[in-house]
């Protein structure tokens, strides 16, 4: 025993000593070199303006920027490091991202402003901003300097003028949700704990379209092995099963869903490497280029052409083709979608593109689906290069992904590539894209998606979020019932937070009328919309959403001197008129079944007494009883409330 306490101090040494040598040695690493920009010139007009916990960075955009980072420093003299986060990680493995890859997927963002809430009351900050072009970086520009006040948390100020309207809000949100692999459908128990998961799935996904509105469902595996779908016999020669394919895509059919199609695995029988490098995720799905370009082109047309001899030509038309998923993600040992190279996959995309067409030059295809933002350019080129070869490759919409923040502005680079006009879609987006991440599963969420969706909405065409569900087995099956997953239900149906984030956006009217404010925060930590029905009468349906929300998940528990209290003022209501006012709430204390499966202790599977416990605080926290509000003589009336952070707020005026 004397003798492995020995060892086990000696291993402790060590271990300390590499630490501390480790950290040392990466101060003197310089930050990985950023490709430089001959498009953009230095980010001007750089301001920051200090609040009560919190400090709002803005700056000038330019015209040719996809997106932007923030760099701040702590002190008069030293080096600019990046502000804000990914996720949850440290800042000190920011640090070593910063300094081994370049410049991917940290820290984006597609404009002003930045709410750094990473500061301390009293303390003096520097901030500096470069901008992104598609490929290359923006030199640092102009340095803002600010003190952060030593401040309570003040009130903040909203006022709504119901007849005056401010256009369209067009719900892209409600555009796709994202499903575990459709097969997945077909399964009755995925471990002694997960029952009925292809039910369960099912239903979440019904849900999805059913209250949420959603239209469209994504989905990973067309061509999993699981499927059946392709064989070759001993003499090479192909056959295809459309049986499963058939089947699942008529349930999503009968749940009011139409699916995003997209492209891939590669079957096995096609596929050009085998073996777990070639292989992603528990189920396996494998990521080569095909062998045979002529026998993949072949599947694919058999299988668009099967769809509309089934569905329709009408309705498969509605229904988006995908070429693959994330390729640019081919060098990442851990999550590697494509292993082929950027060349390969722009050969795989122009054969599968005419493919499609060759079904018929109605259906839709597009691409390049990346997860992060190194390979839409070098796409957008080649296919430009291909066109003026004479060789047309047809490309319907653009489409990409995005985790721990909002999605780039990527209308300059296909303007530059003569492709203005093309439709934008986000098919993958997420509070966070890592397994396992209890972000997914608290009311921060929520917040964190209403602001997202405020702040980007005119950046793209529709938007999926990453997914519907907690069945889902990309990992292998749960190992416990919360378990930070993506889903915005969790396992036996629980709705959290981030599903009723999207229940109130789809609650809210397609008619935006003028919400203004002013208080510390308001427009940076606090946004929202105030929406109504779109008929002539401007008092009916007037729906109010916020959220307070900082972009730093490391505080995604709540910083009570981010909190605020709100007046609200409703303006442009007829005069002495009683009107029935539902409050809804979203945060820490209300709407909150994550919570709740704190409070009784986290069990790792909890009992039927303690799934009834969880299903009776899964709803959503509205004010009981509603109240009842007199407009005054000017047409007029007030709500006072406060805001945490993270929170949302949902008035409803009837």
């Amino acid at each position: 025993m004397l003798k492995l306490l020995k060892y086990l101090q000696i291993v402790m040494g060590v271990l300390a000593v590499g630490t501390v040598g480790f950290l040392r040695w990466l101060r003197l690493v310089p930050p990985f070199s950023l490709p430089r920009s001959e498009r953009l010139g230095p980010v001007r007009h750089v301001r920051a303006a200090g609040g009560c916990g919190h400090v709002v960075v803005s700056w000038e955009p330019l015209p040719e920027a996809v997106s932007y980072r923030v760099l701040r420093r702590d002190r008069s003299r030293g080096e600019f490091r990046l502000a804000g986060s990914f996720g949850v990680a440290p800042r000190i493995v920011l640090n070593v991202l910063r300094r081994f890859i370049p410049g991917e997927p940290f820290g984006r963002f597609p404009r002003p402003p930045f709410v750094d809430t990473a500061v301390a009351p009293g303390r003096s900050y520097s901030y500096q901003v470069i901008a992104n072009d598609g490929s290359a970086w923006s030199s640092p520009g102009e340095i803002a300097e600010v003190s952060v006040p030593v401040a309570t948390p003040s009130s903040i100020n909203i006022r709504v003028e119901a007849a005056s309207e401010k256009g369209k809000l067009p719900h892209k949100w409600e555009y796709a949700i994202g499903s575990e692999h459709l097969s997945y459908l077909l399964t009755t128990d995925a471990s002694p704990e997960v029952r009925n998961a292809g039910a369960a799935l099912r239903f979440a996904n019904k849900l999805a379209h059913d209250e949420l509105g959603m239209t469209y469902v994504r989905a990973h595996g067309i061509f999993l092995d699981d499927m059946n779908v392709y064989r070759e016999d001993a003499a090479g020669n192909p056959s295809y099963d459309w049986t499963a394919v058939d089947q699942i895509y008529d349930m999503v059919h009968a749940d009011g869903l139409k699916p995003i199609v997209e492209l891939g695995f590669m079957p096995q029988p096609l596929a050009s490497g085998t073996g777990r490098r070639h292989e992603v995720f528990f189920y396996r799905g494998n990521t080569s280029p095909p062998k045979d370009y002529a026998k993949w082109s072949a599947l694919v047309t058999a299988l668009a052409t099967h769809l509309i001899q089934r569905y329709g030509l009408d309705e498969v038309e509605s229904w988006p083709f995908e070429v693959w998923n994330e390729p640019d993600l081919s060098d990442y040992p851990m999550v590697r979608f494509w292993s082929g190279s950027q060349e390969e996959y722009f050969k795989l995309y122009e054969i599968t593109a005419m493919a499609v067409k060759g079904a018929d030059p109605r259906l839709r295809v597009g691409g390049p689906v990346a997860a992060f933002c190194r390979i839409q350019e070098a796409f957008l080129h080649h296919l430009a290069a291909r066109r003026a070869e004479g060789v047309r490759i047809p490309f319907d919409f653009f489409d990409f992904h995005q985790y721990n923040g909002l999605p780039g502005d990527w209308r300059p680079v296909l303007r530059r590539y003569g492709f203005e006009g093309t439709k934008i879609y986000v098919t993958e987006w997420g509070v966070s894209g890592l397994f396992g991440d209890v972000t997914n599963d608290k009311p921060y969420g929520a917040a964190w998606i209403i602001r997202g969706l405020h702040d980007s909405l005119d950046l793209y065409d529709g938007i999926t979020y990453w997914t519907a569900s907690d069945y889902f087995e990309e990992d292998g099956p749960p190992k416990r019932f919360f378990h930070g997953g993506f889903g915005l239900i969790g396992l036996d149906g629980l709705r959290k937070s981030r599903y009723w984030a999207y229940y109130l956006l789809h609650r809210l009217g397609t008619c935006r009328v003028r919400l203004q404010g002013e208080g510390d925060g308001f427009g940076a930590l606090v946004t929202g919309w105030a929406t109504r029905a779109p008929d002539n009468n401007h008092d009916r349906g007037l729906r109010i959403l916020l959220s307070s929300v900082t972009e730093l998940q490391q505080q995604a528990d709540g910083m009570a001197i981010l909190d605020r209290n709100l007046l609200l003022t409703i303006a442009g209501l007829i005069p002495r008129k009683d009107y029935q006012v539902r409050i809804a709430r979203i945060d820490n204390e209300h709407s909150n079944v994550y919570g709740e499966w704190q409070r009784m202790g986290r069990p790792r599977w909890p009992n039927a007494a303690q799934l009834a416990e969880l299903h009776h605080h899964d709803g959503l926290s509205w004010n009981d009883p509603q109240s009842s509000i007199v407009a005054d003589t000017s047409g007029q009336l007030q709500i006072e409330c406060d805001l945490p952070m993270p929170g949302v707020l949902y008035v409803e005026l009837s």
